[in-house]
């Protein structure tokens, strides 16, 4: 499932590539996707312009002209792809805007994912977005907030980092790196964290998220034809999907095991 700094990449893209355009024409080939029934999507969207892209956690907000917004959740195989005047639609889009550009804005698989349509207000009203917990990149996640948030936890700390109440946006492959980076074997408890601990793992989850968004993170499906920044940041992994390979700090071989119902990765000499 993508994570913040995929779907940050996936709004940089959008907003490059999209924003300021009008939707022409949608077409739905999945109801189930949608919140609404297609004729109301459909009458709502098309003619509309698309006047700003935003990010909560995992899910990106399309805002548009009429004030209302779309809210994209891609889940575990979700993905949009944008096709170029003149390039083949390849696959079945689960919807499909078409631009007065001619460019055609494709969403894929949102099978367990979906596309909602709301009207425009404060992210923190959209029900979509409730119960969320803070953005770990937001100025207003201060050391001192983690610190609180922390001390109010007594459970193993990757399935904690996964906790979307507790913090939102970080899934499976940043909580592997920001644990191997704060040197925390994944099943150690957060209330024996020492304060040092604590403190390392703030700026670890800061620094790996914001390296990742730089290199375009580790999403395997590419924006469009020309995109050469999406998956960049796959070669500065350090233990995610490294299992059975030397550690880049010690050599010892990478492990994984299950934590919390999730795949752990980590190296057992680096990480305590």
């Amino acid at each position: 499932m993508p994570e913040i700094p995929e779907i940050e990449t996936v709004r940089l893209h959008l907003e490059h590539k999209t924003k300021g355009q009008v939707i022409e024409q949608v077409t739905v080939s999945r109801e189930k996707a949608l919140n609404v029934p297609v004729q109301e999507f459909v009458s709502d969207t098309i003619g509309q312009q698309i006047t700003d892209i935003r990010r909560r956690a995992k899910q990106i907000i399309i805002s548009l002209s009429n004030e209302h917004s779309l809210i994209v959740h891609f889940m575990l195989e979700g993905y949009v792809r944008l096709f170029y005047p003149g390039e083949e639609l390849t696959g079945r889009p689960t919807v499909l805007f078409t631009l007065n550009s001619g460019q055609q804005l494709a969403f894929f698989k949102l099978n367990l994912g979906y596309l909602h349509l709301v009207p425009t207000v404060n992210m923190d009203a959209m029900p979509e977005l409730d119960g969320l917990g803070p953005e770990p990149l937001s100025e207003d996640f201060t050391l001192e907030r983690f610190l609180e948030l922390l001390a109010q936890r007594k459970g193993m700390i990757k399935p904690l980092l996964l906790d979307q109440e507790f913090i939102a946006g970080i899934g499976n492959v940043y909580s592997n790196e920001t644990l191997f980076c704060s040197r925390i074997m994944p099943e150690r408890k957060a209330s024996q964290l020492t304060e040092s601990e604590r403190q390392k793992l703030y700026r670890s989850i800061r620094d790996v998220l914001t390296k990742a968004i730089k290199f375009g993170g580790v999403y395997e499906e590419k924006f469009s034809s020309d995109d050469n920044f999406t998956g960049g940041f796959e070669p500065h992994l350090q233990v995610a999907y490294r299992t059975g390979q030397p550690c880049n700090v010690c050599s010892h071989l990478i492990e994984t095991k299950r934590v919390g119902g999730r795949n752990a990765f980590f190296c057992p000499v680096c990480q305590q």
